[in-house]
Parts: C-alpha cells; structure tokens; sequence
C-alpha cells in the first residue's frame, strides 16, 4: 500500500538522539507513513544505527551523501518520496503521537496544500512554547487561510512543524537551497507564496530538542551571511506577487532575531574584524527597512533601537564598542553621523518633553484643595504605618528576651530534640503541615512537636484539639524557635520565622524539610537550592518529582526523600461503590491576574463563569442528580464574589472555613485545571477532567513550563474547550465516574507509595538525618 506521509529525516552526528527520533515516526498510528533518512556524512555511527532500523522495517529508507548539509539532504529525500503529503523532521526531534493522522484528517478535509501545527521545544527538565506566533495565534482552528490573510505567518519558518501536500512541491518545482543556513527560511517563505489553502491546526504536532551543542548555537560570520543573502533573494518573490507589505514584515522579523541577545551573546565572542564583518552583513537587511518599519522600532527595548539605529547608519565602530560596554558612554564619541545621534537622542528627548507635560499637570493638581486634603490624610495613613511598624517590631523584643529562657532550658534539656512546623505561611491546617502534625501526635505522642498557627486562623479550632498548637509570634514561638531543631513547612519557612534576625540562625542551626503543597510537575517552581539553601530535605511522590529536585533545581540526591506527601495517607486509594454525588471544581490560581479588572477581562474568569452558567451543565446535574462545589484557589478567594452560579445545584464556596479536603474525600469526580489537588484523586482512583483552555499562555508563563507532558504522564482527561469539558463530563456522568482503564496505568509513575504510610517514611527520613547530624 502507498504511503499517505513521507517522513524525511536529514541525519549528520546524532547517533545518541536517532531512535527516539525513529521510534517516534514509526510510533504514528492511523495513517501509512514512510521514513526517508539521508545520512550526510555521519562520522559518530549514525549510518549503523539507520541500516539496522531500515533491516527491520520495510518502510525505513536509506540513503547517504557526503557532507553537503541538510538542505541537499532534504531534496534527496524529495525526489524519493511517494507520499501524498511530506513532513519535515530533524533527526535529534520527535513527533508527538497521532501528529501525522490529525495533520492528514484535517487536509483531507480542508483540501490544504499545508497544515501548519504547534512546534513544542523540550528539555530534559521541561517544555515550553517557544515561537511567539504559535503562543499567539495558534488558538483556535483555522480551516483554510493564506499568507495573505494571515501575514503573521511569516514569522514562523520552520519547515518541520507542519505537513505540505506533494503535489504542490512539485507543481512549483519547490527544493531547498544546498549549502546555506537560511535552507527552512527560503523554502518556507516561497512555500507560503505557492499555497492557495493553509490550515492552522491547534495542536502540538512536532518536539523541538533544546540542545546546547545544536547547530544554531555555534553561529559564525558566515551564519549571518547565509542567513542575510537569503533574506535578500526573496524580495523579489514576495514583489512579483505584490506582497511587499509581508515581506517588510519577514524583514523586521528577521532582523529581530539576528539583533536579539541570543544571536549577540555569540558576537561578543568573536574578534574585533568579526564584529564588524557580522555587523555590516545585518546592516544590508537593517537599510531595506522602510521608514515607516524604522519607526516602529519604537516597540523595541532600548538595547533593540541603539542597535537598529547604528546598523541603519553603518556606524559599526561604535556599535561594538556599545556591545562591549553598553553602560558606558564611549560609544558615543564614535558616531561620525549627525542623523544617528539625532535618532538615538530623539526617543530620550521625546521622554523628557512627555516629562515636561507631566511636570506641567501634576503642578496644577498639587495647587488644588482637593491635593491638600488628600495630603494630610496621607500624612495620617503614614503616621498609622509608622505605629503599625512599631507594632509588627515587638514580636523581635519578645525572640530575644526569652534567648535567656531558652538557653538555659537548653542546657537543662540537651537531649530534648523540639520539632516546630506550619502551613500557607502559618495561616491554616488542612494541607501537609497538618496532617503530618496529626499523625506524629498520634503515633509519636512523646515527640515533642508544636504546631504554629495564626489565632485568628479560622482552622485554629480544628487543630487545637491535638495539642502543642502554638500561637504565632507569641511568646512561645519565640521560646520554641530558639529551642528547634528541626522545622517542617510547606513553605519557605517564613511563617515559622521571626522577622529578620533569626533567620541566619534558621539556615544554620536547624533541619528544614520542605514538605510542598502537593506532588510537583504541572509547572516550573522557584522552589531551587540557589533561593533556598537552607532547604535540608525535600519530600517528593516519585521518580520523576525526585529527579528533578535533584537534577534541574540543584539538591543533592540524599536531600530528596522519596516518602510521598503526609496528607494522602488521609486518602484511600481505590474507591468503594458508595457515591456522594458531588462533584469538586477546584481550579488554581493565575500569579499574572493582579485586580478585580484584570481578572474580569481574563480567559480565566470568562471560561469558569461561562461553564458554571452553562444551561447544559444545569441539565447534566439535575439529570444525574449530582451537586457541583466550585473552590477555587485560596489566591483567588478575594475575587470569589466575582463568580455566579446557573443552577442551584451549583454551589460557590465563598468561605474559607471549610477545610478543601473534606470535599476532595467525598467528591466522586475533579474538574480541575493545573491544580495539583488532582493528585489527591488519582491517589483515590477518582476521574479527573483537566480543563485547560489557557494551556499555552500557562506554560509560557515565568518561573517556567511543567515538568511533565499532560497528555502522557498525569491520569486525567484533558480537554480545551467548554464543549469537550461538557462531552467529557457527560460521559463520565453515564458510567457511574469511574477512572479509565489506561488512566489507572499510569498511577505507577505518579505516586512511589499508595500505602499509607508517608507520614511514617517522612518521620523516619527526618530521624535518620538527625541521627548523622
């Protein structure tokens, strides 16, 4: 049988990286694919590699040059090629499952001569969304478009994250150009021209390796030549179709990216007559730029337009001396233009004139009676944050009048080893902090450990019971912090601290377990050993979670312990028969959406309140007869008012009294969106629907993307729009929400222990390490 794809995979120096590569073109199921690789003159062993697949699959196909590069490798490959559609796939990348099949559904549909997808980068440690059109504009399906309609396009040039019909390679006799680095630019920019239908698919459909010793990361003069020459030739492509306007577009961007700190960071390391020379290759592209492109420059950060300004005025000499010491003003004794200066002063003198106006407005308001009544009310307000920060200092007077204390009782009681730990900053008991609290007050009732808490805390009442609850900043904190020596939180130990002088002493004297909110992965955390070196051990759910910590976030393996988190053991794992009837909405918080405005202009707030009013959610409820609670992020609790109910079996949970793990206990299924609560029913065996609207702008996000791949790794079913949500949810409303088969098979990776015995494990990793101490 023909084959629908021709996969084709240019191969030079990437032994290590080939069978993930190849294992994931034959791993494409639902559609016939063939797999054309062309050594290029591989000297690490990669040729072996490729023989020994093709002996062992009829549908691998080798072929060898010498060195030529990929482009001449490329059109090899072309010419052997019997697939109705090509895709493009370097040899140290993979494709994500099911890529080829809904790239060819969706062209079949669409009659596209090209579906361009999702170019997903990865690490060993993470992944992330890396060309800014695809975070942008790559939202939504988009049937059939051009480069016309869609300039942005243009901004992605990658040959490899797409998939092109044949046929309209060869109707326009469309090949690389050999022995070039611009090879995906000129070919993509010319492919676009060509194709009367583009589909947009919005999906991950190829996985860029981020790699160090890449090709792109050793860039010489020649690079910005190859790069720059190509730019060139294709103006006269773009003008016979009367496109200019985009190619002004394909000119800025490349012009951005070869003045950006990456490409530069690799100039600082050239010699002087390479500074030069690279500089006067990108001047070519800069001098193309029309005036109206040159003034939008503007939108640039300051760095951006110096260099764009001196390239436009070939004013190479100061440009480099800007390059190597761009905080000191010797550049400018250099400019030889008086239009340059004029263009770089221009944006600081606009500056100082928008000051002037300003200066001119805030006079007249700072002579008006309304300005002086707000200014002894400010005078007030800052008297009371005066008094307010006399206040907050006393706790200070009480850490160190009770060092006598607490010296002496450690004299008394040397042996006494005192555990002190909290939760949220000392704010609640309902997570990790309190239900390892609980379990050594029970199993461990000689241990001397204190619970610290906020009086005020509305949990305060669920916790004293146990004993040994301590109020914060009281006396007794203070005693007691003298005295610890070992501190447990979910947090950076803020809330155990008094301000300032002690923690110095924290980082020195004591054993700091971070015990985290839940099991890590969904995204970055700033949780590293270069911010908190203070951190002793690190409490982890798995194998993935442990090398991580111990890999990217810089703790030491033995500083990692593999014990799972205290407050599954609260958990069964597995379910009974018996249903509650409720369903858990638990969403978690946005660290961007600052304010009442921000949040009601979010996707965050117009997705929840849109599916909480859906009239078919209010249908499924009252069908099922189920109770929906909605309990969103502590975070957001100060915008819970925000949120409306569309049916009475909806429920807002405004108040935060109610302990969240009673309703993750009794809820018969999760909606959740990154939330780690998920992990409390994966651990259950629980259904879980991950709604993801805003996958994309969350993975972009600082500090960083998730640590593992949503689709393979967690035990959920993802969806990404309020219909697919609502699909789901039916679905598992019918068959009585149980977990899925294949769901179930990945708890194995997720949790190291489903036992119940993590509380144990943290206690006795804790007293091993005093043991050494």
């Amino acid at each position: 049988m023909a084959p629908v794809v021709s996969v084709i995979v240019p191969v030079f120096n990437t032994k290590d990286f080939l069978p993930e590569c190849i294992d994931s073109v034959l791993a494409q199921s639902g559609v016939q694919v063939e797999l054309i690789a062309v050594d290029d003159g591989s000297t690490d062993g990669s040729l072996e590699v490729l023989q020994d697949y093709a002996a062992r699959h009829k549908n691998i196909h080798v072929f060898t040059q010498s060195r030529k590069r990929q482009g001449a490798a490329r059109n090899l490959a072309i010419e052997y090629a019997c697939g109705r559609f090509v895709s493009f796939l370097d040899s140290d990348d993979t494709l994500p499952e099911n890529a080829l099949k809904n790239m060819v559904e969706v062209a079949e549909k669409y009659d596209a001569d090209m579906v361009c997808g999702i170019q997903q980068s990865f690490s060993p440690w993470r992944k992330w969304i890396g060309v800014p059109v695809h975070q942008r504009e790559f939202n939504r399906l988009i049937e059939r478009t051009t480069i016309g309609e869609m300039p942005t396009l243009i901004q992605d040039i990658s040959a490899c994250n797409r998939l092109i019909r044949r046929e309209s390679i060869e109707k326009h006799s469309m090949r690389f150009p050999e022995g070039t680095a611009g090879e995906d630019l000129d070919f993509m920019a010319r492919m676009y021209l060509k194709c009367d239908a583009i589909t947009i698919l919005p999906e991950v459909v190829y996985n860029y390796r981020g790699r160090e010793d890449s090709r792109t990361s050793r860039i010489s003069p020649q690079f910005f030549e190859d790069r720059v020459a190509v730019t060139e030739s294709l103006e006269q492509a773009f003008s016979e179709k009367g496109a200019l306007d985009i190619y002004q577009r394909l000119l800025r961007s490349e012009i951005r990216k070869l003045i950006g700190n990456r490409f530069l960071k690799v100039i600082k390391q050239s010699s002087y007559d390479e500074q030069l020379q690279i500089f006067s290759i990108i001047g070519r592209l800069v001098s193309k730029l029309s005036s109206d492109e040159m003034r939008s420059a503007e939108d640039y950060a300051l760095h951006e337009q110096v260099r764009i300004i001196m390239l436009s005025g070939q004013e190479y000499d100061a440009l480099v001396a800007y390059e190597n010491a761009p905080r000191s003003p010797r550049y400018l004794t250099l400019l030889k233009s008086d239009s340059v200066k004029a263009l770089l002063f221009e944006p600081m003198m606009r500056m100082q004139f928008q000051g002037l106006a300003s200066f001119e407005r805030i006079q007249k308001v700072q002579n008006s009676r309304a300005y002086a009544f707000a200014s002894r009310i400010s005078l007030l307000i800052a008297k009371c944050l005066k008094l307010a920060s006399t206040v907050k200092g006393l706790p200070m007077v009480k850490y160190f009048a009770v060092a006598p204390v607490a010296k002496l009782a450690g004299l008394l009681m040397p042996k006494e080893t005192i555990w002190l730990m909290d939760e949220r900053v000392s704010t609640s008991a309902e997570d990790n902090g309190y239900f390892l609290f609980k379990y050594l007050r029970a199993s461990h009732p000689q241990l001397p450990v204190f619970y610290v808490l906020q009086r005020n805390s509305p949990h305060w009442d669920i916790v004293a019971p146990l004993g040994n609850v301590v109020a914060q900043y009281s006396w007794m904190h203070a005693y007691l912090l003298w005295r610890a020596r070992v501190m447990l939180s979910t947090d950076s130990f803020r809330g155990l601290d008094y301000p300032g002088e002690s923690l110095p002493r924290l980082r020195r004297n004591t054993l700091n377990v971070f015990l985290q909110h839940g099991v890590a992965g969904n995204k970055t955390m700033t949780y590293t050993r270069n911010n908190y070196p203070y951190f002793s051990q690190v409490v982890v759910s798995n194998g993935i979670e442990q090398a991580f910590f111990s890999g990217h976030y810089g703790f030491t393996p033995h500083q990692v312990k593999l014990t799972g988190i205290a407050r599954l053991d609260a958990l069964v794992p597995g379910r009974g028969a018996e249903r509650s009837r409720k369903i858990l909405v638990a969403p978690t918080w946005r660290r961007w959406l600052k304010g009442q405005e921000q949040i009601q202009a979010s996707r965050y707030y117009h997705a929840w309140n849109s599916f909480l009013t859906s009239p078919q959610l209010a249908e499924l409820l009252e069908q099922h007869q189920m109770e929906l609670y909605f309990r969103p992020h502590f975070n957001m609790m100060h915008f819970i008012d925000e949120f409306v109910k569309g049916s009475p079996r909806v429920h807002v949970i405004r108040d935060l009294d109610e302990p969240l793990h009673h309703l993750i206990r009794e809820a018969d299924l999760l909606i959740t969106d990154y939330s780690s609560v998920m992990y409390d029913f994966f651990y259950q065996e629980k259904p879980v629907l991950g709604y993801m609207f805003d996958r994309y702008e969350w993975e972009v996000q600082p500090p960083g993307p998730p640590h593992l791949d949503y689709e393979r790794d967690l035990a959920l079913e993802l969806v990404t729009t309020e219909d697919a949500l609502l699909q789901h949810l039916q679905q598992c409303l019918e068959s009585g929400c149980e977990m899925t088969a294949e769901n179930r098979g990945r708890l194995e990776k997720l949790f190291s222990h489903r036992d119940g015995g993590n509380c144990e494990r943290i206690y006795q990793a804790v007293v091993e390490d005093l043991a050494r101490a």
